[in-house]
């Protein structure tokens, strides 16, 4: 398992949520416990009831998705809140898949990719992956909704 990434995720997700005494307040353990899941020092690993509760109340599955990645899985959204402004999708993917492209090319100038670069890239992948399950959600909603996506206001319904 990848603690170290583990860690870096909750410890993330504690800051999305406003800190470590705002995370108090929505899972099961204390200030010192959730300092100990996001010290490197510290043996302890956040337990998945606890991750649940962040991940949630960070809005972001972070957690969560540290997990999955460490046992050779990723998450993928099952359903994608909102009506999915179809253009607002497409320039978001073309934008984050553009910025993966661009660091890939960058990192193979001089002819082979270290560990730093393969890091940069990887840490764009994850955004463009996002869009680019948001922008399948709001397709494939058009399709089971079985009525056109009205592009110019932002809103779903029929033509």
């Amino acid at each position: 398992m990848s603690v170290p990434a583990i860690k870096t995720a909750t410890k993330k997700a504690i800051q999305h949520i406003g800190g470590i005494d705002a995370a108090a307040t929505i899972c099961r353990v204390g200030r010192s416990q959730l300092s100990d899941y996001g010290n490197r020092d510290s043996t302890q690993v956040v337990p998945v009831d606890v991750a649940v509760d962040l991940d949630a109340c960070a809005q972001e599955p972070l957690i969560l998705a540290a997990m999955a990645h460490a046992e050779g899985f990723r998450l993928v959204p099952v359903k994608i809140s909102g009506t999915g402004h179809i253009p607002k999708e497409l320039a978001k993917f073309s934008k984050f898949s553009s910025e993966v492209l661009q660091e890939g090319i960058e990192s193979l100038e001089d002819g082979r990719v270290d560990v730093a670069e393969a890091r940069a890239i990887l840490e764009h992948l994850h955004p463009s992956r996002s869009a680019m399950d948001r922008l399948e959600s709001a397709l494939h909603k058009i399709i089971a909704e079985g009525k056109p996506h009205l592009v110019g206001s932002g809103q779903s319904g029929a033509a």
